[in-house]
C-alpha cells in the first residue's frame, strides 16, 4: 500500500511497496511497449486511422510508469538516506538459493528472482540462518557451516500472502463456527450435528416454534417429542452462550423474536 512518510516506515514496508511498483511498472512497459508495436505495424499497413484509437491506452500506460517512478523515487531517497539496509532474493527458477543482490556473479540475465521483503533490514545472520542451505556460499561467504547444512525456512513473499489469506479463511470459518461448549461437535437429535452459528439460531427458533406447535395439537400424544425439542433448544443456546459469553438467559431473551416469528409464520394457523 502507498507510504506517506518514508521516513518512519520500516525497511520491510519501504521495499514491499517498491516491490509492488516494480511490477505495476513492468506490466505499464510490456503494454506500452505492445502497443507501440502494434500502432507501428498498423501505419506500415496503411491503417493509421485504426492506430488513433490505440492513443488513449498508450498515453494511460505511460502515466502508469510515470507515477510508479514518481512513487519510487521517495522511497529509494529513504534508503539512501539510511545508509541502505539488508536486502535478500531468492533465485525463482533453479538453485532456489538466497543472495544478498541480483548482482552476484554465480546468476545470470535469465535468472529470475522473487524479492523477500519480509527480510528487509534484517540482521544478515538472521536472514542466513532462514536461508540454512538455500544461502548463496558467494553473498554470505562466512556463514556457518552447521547451518548451510539446515533445510531452508525461506518463504517468498507469494507464499506468505496465500498462507495469510488461508489463515483469514480460517478465522473466518471459525467466527461462523459452533460447538458444544466443551468444544466437541454439537449434536442434536432433531437437526443432527450443527456445525454453523447460523444454522444453530435457525434451529433454535425452528425447536421452539415446533414443540410449541405440538404442545397445542396434542401434549399428551407427542410428549416425548415435545421434549426432544426442547431439549435440543437448550443444547444449542447452551453453546451459544458459551461463544460470546454470556448467560443463557441472555440470549434466551435475544432469540425470543425469532422464535415468535418463526411461530406466527409456520404454525400458528396450524393444529
Amino acid at each position: 500500500m502507498p507510504i506517506d512518510d518514508p521516513t518512519t516506515a520500516t525497511p520491510s514496508e519501504i521495499d514491499e511497496e517498491l516491490a509492488r511498483l516494480g511490477i505495476e511498472h513492468a506490466k505499464a512497459t510490456d503494454t506500452l511497449n505492445g502497443l507501440t508495436a502494434r500502432v507501428q505495424r498498423l501505419v506500415n499497413d496503411g491503417m493509421a486511422e485504426y492506430a488513433t484509437e490505440l492513443r488513449p491506452r498508450i498515453e494511460q500506460a505511460r502515466q502508469t510508469i510515470a507515477g510508479c517512478e514518481a512513487a519510487a523515487r521517495p522511497l529509494d531517497a529513504e534508503f539512501e538516506r539510511r545508509g541502505g539496509w539488508t536486502r535478500a532474493w531468492l533465485v525463482d527458477n533453479s538453485g532456489r538459493h538466497v543472495h544478498r543482490t541480483m548482482a552476484c556473479r554465480t546468476c545470470f540475465p535469465s535468472t529470475r528472482f522473487a524479492w523477500l521483503t519480509q527480510l528487509s533490514g534484517h540482521d544478515e545472520t538472521e536472514i542466513v540462518e532462514q536461508a540454512g542451505k538455500a544461502a548463496c556460499t558467494e553473498c554470505y561467504p562466512s556463514a556457518p557451516v552447521d547451518v548451510r547444512n539446515r533445510p531452508s525456512r525461506i518463504k517468498t513473499p507469494e507464499q506468505l500472502a496465500r498462507e495469510a489469506e488461508k489463515a483469514e479463511r480460517a478465522k473466518a470459518k471459525a467466527a461462523k463456527a459452533i460447538t458444544a461448549p466443551d468444544g466437541t461437535p454439537l449434536r442434536t437429535k432433531g437437526y443432527g450435528q450443527i456445525d454453523t452459528e447460523f444454522t444453530a439460531r435457525r434451529s433454535y427458533a425452528d425447536a421452539l416454534a415446533y414443540a410449541r406447535y405440538l404442545t397445542r395439537a396434542s401434549i399428551a400424544h407427542h410428549r416425548d417429542t415435545i421434549a426432544e425439542y426442547r431439549e435440543d433448544a437448550q443444547l444449542i443456546l447452551a453453546a451459544l452462550a458459551a461463544k460470546h459469553g454470556r448467560t443463557v438467559d441472555d440470549l434466551r431473551a435475544e432469540l425470543a423474536p425469532k422464535v415468535e416469528a418463526k411461530w406466527n409464520r409456520e404454525h400458528r394457523n396450524w393444529g
